[in-house]
């Protein structure tokens, strides 16, 4: 169990799917369209691009902060992370219940992957040894 809670393994974790999303978003803007069931606009790409510019920067924050704190200041960074993390997974729940994205298992897998990872990250934060 220690190898899954530990953070900063956690908080690369999640750079790196924060990574993978913003590329998809960043080049994929057609194919996120035709997913979706939108109508393919210069809109939609540029709020695609937009938002993988902006996961990317994300990811590079999260995979750098271990690298700049130490474990005890990792920690207390952690509940800050926690909250963009839980933004990050309501967005597409509301999406979905309001209909702009398909509500489809992809989505459950997505969201029930970022909870457990939330859990974890949580539950990593809160071991008292020092690693």
């Amino acid at each position: 169990m220690d190898k899954i809670l530990n953070l900063p393994i956690l908080y690369r974790v999640f750079a790196a799917l924060h990574f993978l999303m913003g590329l998809l978003m960043l080049f994929g803007g057609k194919m996120l369209s035709d997913m979706n069931g939108w109508e393919h606009s210069i809109g939609t790409v540029t709020m695609a691009e937009h938002h993988g510019s902006s996961l990317i920067c994300v990811s590079l924050l999260f995979w750098m902060l271990p690298s700049w704190l130490s474990i005890e200041a990792l920690k207390k960074a952690t509940l800050t992370a926690i909250i963009v993390q839980v933004f990050l997974t309501i967005m597409p729940i509301y999406h979905a219940f309001v209909g702009a994205i398909p509500n489809d298992p992809s989505l459950y897998f997505m969201v029930a992957i970022f909870i457990v990872l939330i859990i974890l990250f949580y539950m990593a934060s809160n071991k008292n040894e020092v690693e």
